[in-house]
């Protein structure tokens, strides 16, 4: 959260003194979030734990920081639905993310994930932006996320993921954690951790936003 100095709130978003009227970061900037996953791409499944839900479940969260900043949201989904049509395929569905940035006028994309790997002990976020682009808004992100949930930082590399190299805005990807570590898993289960993940990033956005 973004604090009050003047009337003391915790949440800038909430004052009495009208600052909040003043700070507006994101203010006609244009944000699509991308609950990765959803319908019969349910991601990936540990502990009976599903990855649609929790990408899901943080960016409704996520969405509605954003907009008290001033930005207008536009989700690729608001529920557990795939993109594309049933019979499509999954570069279909991944192009219909694409597509929304596209004719939305985005000023950034970003897309959320939940990562599962053989080894059970690694825990932490990642972020990712399109190889041989730049890394701006990931590495803001990831320092911002970083520092709200204090765990390990697993760090911004670059990748070629469908929704990233296709798009033409900024872009990024952000594995929030590992549904494969039962400890991880739960805790992205936990409502207020879901909060922190999203003040995080949504941090990350504002700064990113006061740099360009």
């Amino acid at each position: 959260m973004l604090h009050c100095d003047p009337c003391h709130q915790k949440d800038v978003s909430g004052c009495y003194c009208g600052c909040a009227g003043l700070l507006k970061p994101l203010l006609n900037k244009i944000v699509v979030l991308d609950p990765g996953h959803g319908g019969i791409y349910p991601g990936t499944i540990n502990y009976r734990i599903r990855e649609t839900d929790i990408n899901l479940a943080v960016a409704l969260k996520l969405s509605k920081k954003l907009a008290r900043f001033g930005a207008t949201v536009i989700m690729t989904r608001t529920r557990d639905v795939n993109l594309a049509p049933a019979d499509s395929t999954l570069d279909a569905d991944l192009q219909a993310r694409v597509d929304v940035a596209k004719n939305s006028g985005a000023d950034i994309f970003v897309s959320l994930h939940s990562d599962s790997v053989p080894n059970i002990n690694l825990v932490g976020p990642a972020s990712y932006f399109p190889k041989d682009r730049s890394s701006d808004l990931a590495c803001a992100i990831q320092t911002s996320l970083i520092n709200e949930i204090c765990t390990v930082d697993n760090g911004v590399s670059p990748a070629d993921f469908y929704v990233l190299i296709h798009n033409d805005v900024p872009a990024a990807l952000i594995e929030m954690g590992y549904l494969s570590n039962l400890e991880e898993a739960l805790c992205l289960m936990d409502n207020a951790y879901q909060n922190l993940i999203a003040d995080g990033i949504l941090k990350g956005i504002i700064s990113y936003f006061l740099c360009h």
